[in-house]
């Protein structure tokens, strides 16, 4: 038996993860993730493990795909829809009220995990390509951790891996200004993350790549350069098997600094706005990233040159 085609968008965050999401399940219906983009959890399950402390009542109301989904009644129908014309609040899925509650009810597990996209597998699979987990997340998950539930994911899916990244300074500027939306500046921003968990972690490109290929397999980990895919998909095609004719509205691309339109339907990019950024200053800061990154790839991209 042929297995199921299992595509993990292991970020990173702000680097057009939403726009790529839509692109794939949306435009293109190659993938579906059921009742939400990022369950998160594979990170919950690794959390479970280091026995670090998850609070029931703040999974029931993030996680939980009811609340999230109910959040812009007109999200396009990448979630799970009634596929009748009827009130956008009225759910047909997969899943009975029962196993939605055991599926997003603590604890959780990876056979949890395996059960519920073999069911999803089920519902779409006379429509779309592949089952899909876009939980930003998965691109920080520890190397170990991956190793232990390898070998359990492969029996059922094929995985494949894509990693999207997008300009380092850039991409830090528009997750610090969105999660603290009051500082005017980077530096002012910059300040306020030292000493804490900063963002800065979500931008060493090399060590989330690296992880992910010694587990998977390079042949099963794109690394996408978000300002290029957009010029030209024919590299994430190829990876997939599967033409991809259109790619979705992006904030990002191109960068437009404080003219970013207000796309719909990506509120979250909505704070990228770039002009007051002294680059050529935080290059030399933030240097260490792009040589990495070139250590790790062969090249920088020219469109994150100084």
């Amino acid at each position: 038996m042929a297995k199921i085609k299992l595509l993990l968008g292991a970020g990173v965050p702000y680097a057009a993860t939403t726009p790529l999401w839509y692109t794939l399940a949306l435009d293109n219906k190659y993938c579906h993730t059921g009742h939400r983009k990022e369950p998160q959890w594979l990170d919950i399950i690794q959390k479970q493990e280091e026995q670090k402390y998850i609070s029931p009542e703040k999974y029931e109301k993030g996680y939980r795909f009811i609340d999230r989904s109910r959040r812009f009644p007109d999200t396009p129908s990448v979630y799970y829809r009634s596929r009748h014309k009827k009130p956008w609040w009225i759910m047909r899925t997969a899943f009975s009220r029962e196993e939605e509650d055991y599926f997003f009810t603590l604890p959780t597990s990876i056979d949890k995990y395996i059960e519920y996209y073999k069911q999803h597998w089920e519902w779409i699979k006379g429509e779309y390509q592949s089952v899909a987990d876009f939980s930003n997340s998965t691109c920080r998950l520890k190397k170990q951790f991956m190793l232990d539930i390898r070998e359990k994911l492969l029996e059922v899916f094929d995985v494949k891996v894509i990693m999207i990244f997008r300009d380092p300074i850039q991409r830090l500027w528009s997750m610090a200004k969105c999660d603290y939306k009051n500082l005017k500046s980077f530096e002012k921003t910059w300040t306020y993350h030292r000493g804490r968990v900063t963002p800065i972690g979500w931008s060493n490109y090399s060590k989330m790549y690296t992880n992910h290929s010694e587990v998977w397999g390079k042949e099963n980990v794109l690394p996408l350069i978000m300002e290029k895919v957009w010029k030209d998909p024919s590299e994430l095609s190829d990876f997939l098997g599967y033409k991809i004719e259109k790619m979705h509205e992006n904030v990002y691309y191109p960068e437009r600094g404080t003219k970013a339109p207000k796309l719909r339907f990506l509120p979250d990019q909505w704070s990228a706005e770039t002009a007051d950024i002294d680059y050529p200053k935080l290059r030399k800061e933030f240097d260490w990233l792009y040589v990495d990154f070139e250590k790790t790839f062969g090249y920088l991209p020219e469109e994150w040159s100084p």
